[in-house]
């Protein structure tokens, strides 16, 4: 299992390098652009492979959110809106690691990918006393009932396998495995009226895992 382990680490590895040395080759070009895409890029993987920590601060995690959407906005122009409400006082606040990326990354490949006009997406983060809570929202397509569930059935993107492959199911299963049964994510979304993604976490903050030294 070690041995895998090992090999698994490999591609990844030989893929960040080399997103650093093109990225190296279009600065040197003054391909601008293209650099900025690649090293977007290249953070997100940088963060893949050294987030072996469960959790993180919020404020790493919208980073990641930020670079992503940088790359998705380079792809659909100005067919595409990202907006994001966050509160400061929830930055250091702990989250699972790639907890949001792939709820945002759901609402382009379920809400927008086939949508003939304008896409917007809007990340909302607030706390409410001892709570913390997401709410990412489209004005996508919106989604049935059925295949609602079918996010919470399968790990992987149901309509489109060209995402992370980390799913909804995988997120609320992390979310209940780290803060428990009561915490996790739910879904609102009709045909045609776009969809919303809720999540609710308790607050914790980053300086309580510093300071005591251990897990949740």
């Amino acid at each position: 299992v070690r041995l895998q382990m090992l090999k698994n680490q490999i591609n990844p590895h030989f893929l960040f390098n080399t997103l650093n040395m093109i990225a190296g080759t279009a600065q040197i070009e003054d391909a601008d652009t293209t650099e900025k895409m690649i090293t977007a890029l290249g953070r997100l993987f940088r963060y893949n492979l050294k987030s072996s920590d469960s959790v993180m601060p919020l404020e790493r995690e919208l980073k990641v959110v930020q670079d992503y959407m940088y790359l998705q906005k380079m792809r659909f122009g100005q067919r595409l809106t990202f907006t994001c409400d966050c509160h400061p006082d929830t930055l250091e606040l702990l989250v699972p690691s790639f907890a949001l990326q792939p709820l945002v990354e759901n609402a382009i490949y379920h809400g927008m990918e086939f949508m003939d006009g304008d896409g917007e997406i809007t990340l909302k983060v607030w706390k409410e006393e001892e709570d913390l809570y997401f709410s990412v929202r489209d004005n996508g397509l919106g989604m049935t009932a059925e295949q609602v569930e079918s996010l919470f059935s399968d790990s992987i993107h149901v309509t489109s396998k060209k995402g992370s492959g980390i799913g909804v199911k995988n997120v609320n299963e992390r979310i209940k495995l780290y803060f428990g049964e009561e915490y996790g994510l739910m879904i609102h979304s009709e045909p045609d009226e776009g969809t919303e993604i809720t999540i609710h976490l308790p607050a914790v903050p980053y300086s309580r895992i510093l300071t005591e030294g251990g897990g949740l």
